[in-house]
């Protein structure tokens, strides 16, 4: 009997059983699912993250007080008058500050909720901000406390039904009357399909709660270094600078690069994928025990048929061979409808989530190699158990 027509057998067994073999194929199937939903869904958030990263400049790095046990000195933290001072350095090329604050905006009689980034004027020229109307701020209304903003193309287009429409309107929030010089199209962010709907704004810093006066403490910067190459030199000049002027010692400053948090992010997505897949993977194994005990049944209730297979001249490893054809089979059609289930799984929460719909391949043929393996390791006693019946005792077996 050829591969084909011991396939071809194998189907028509399973489908004469049709509840029993859907109800052996509910462990794979699920195993599978987990699997190929769980890689999919984290190479998603991976890949959403990644693209966020690499709207930053090469070099871009951010440099922060270091916290002792909770505590950071009151004079290791950065002020407004620091950035016109660290633009002078010859290692740096930009420097900027980001905060993002929370503040309600009125449309009509509505209220939305909006996330303000107050930031500098050199934002644009350290991270990729993709503009389709207007300007960015410039550092005059930076300097000049001018309650200017940059909104997102999505709130342009709910108030105001374009983008070109919005320049030079006046929207009111709660820090105040804004102009809007510009729009931009904000990126999907990790979790930009959680929490309600937000829209998000660039302003300058110095109209931000805690901009201007005595109280204007910056808890981190963002550098660009003026050579990308010479990044640590550059944050060794910074460090040592900060130190002076702040009178603290080099190592009351912690700095985090774009490279280093992609190998965080990478090294962490890689770590939760692999423990939670080997959870899932659990379902798989359970699965392979429920094909092990449905085969035995099988042999059981074909004894007689085996019988009469080898007195018409079946060899051993014809009988071995079908049997386990059928526990591949049915670890293949589960596997075929679990990772159905779970790429639909992935695509519906990317569609929730707003995340993008990422088809992990890798995580399908894993899937479907372990499936195949399952089928083979767990269907190999059972068909084992077939082949070595007696012919004579088979058939008179009632």
């Amino acid at each position: 009997m050829s591969v084909w027509e011991s396939i071809l057998v194998a189907l028509d067994n399973l489908r004469m059983n049709k509840m029993r073999s859907f109800l052996t194929m509910i462990g794979i199937v699920f195993g599978v699912a987990a699997v190929v939903t769980v890689v999919s869904i984290g190479q998603a958030g991976q890949y959403s993250i990644m693209s966020e990263l690499s709207n930053y400049e090469d070099g871009y790095f951010v440099i922060y007080p270091k916290s002792d046990n909770g505590r950071i000195e009151d004079n290791a933290y950065f002020r407004l008058r620091d950035l016109a001072e660290i633009r002078k350095l010859p290692e740096v090329r930009y420097v900027s500050s980001s905060a993002a604050h929370g503040m309600t905006g009125k449309h009509k009689k509505e209220e939305l909720q909006f996330s303000i980034t107050g930031t500098t004027s050199d934002s644009p020229k350290m991270k990729k901000i993709d503009m389709v109307a207007g300007r960015f701020f410039n550092s005059q209304e930076e300097r000049a406390r001018q309650k200017v903003v940059v909104i997102e193309a999505k709130f342009a287009d709910k108030a105001y039904g374009s983008p070109q429409a919005a320049i030079g309107r006046k929207i009111q929030l709660s820090g105040g009357m804004f102009r809007i010089v510009g729009v931009y199209r904000e990126q999907e962010s990790l979790m930009g399909g959680f929490g309600g709907e937000r829209y998000f704004a660039y302003a300058p810093i110095t109209v931000m709660p805690g901009g201007e006066g005595t109280n204007d403490r910056l808890s981190m910067l963002e550098i660009l270094p003026a050579s990308p190459e010479k990044m640590d030199e550059t944050i060794d000049a910074l460090k040592s600078w900060l130190a002076d002027r702040k009178n603290v010692g080099k190592d009351a400053y912690v700095t985090e690069s774009a490279e280093d948090a992609e190998q965080m992010i990478k090294s962490t997505f890689s770590i939760l994928q692999t423990i939670i897949g080997s959870i899932a993977g659990i379902s798989l194994i359970v699965g392979g025990i429920g094909v092990m005990n449905i085969m035995l049944v099988s042999v059981t209730e074909r004894t007689r048929e085996i019988g009469i297979r080898k007195a018409i001249g079946a060899t051993p490893g014809n009988i071995r061979f079908q049997f386990l054809i059928e526990a591949v089979m049915l670890s293949f059609i589960g596997g075929t409808i679990g990772a159905l289930f779970g790429l639909s799984a992935a695509w519906v929460f990317a569609l929730i989530s707003g995340w993008p719909f990422v088809v992990s391949l890798w995580a399908i043929v894993l899937a479907f190699g372990f499936s195949a393996a399952v089928g083979i390791f767990f269907g190999w006693y059972p068909a084992r158990k077939a082949a070595k019946l007696q012919p004579i005792e088979s058939l008179r077996y009632e």
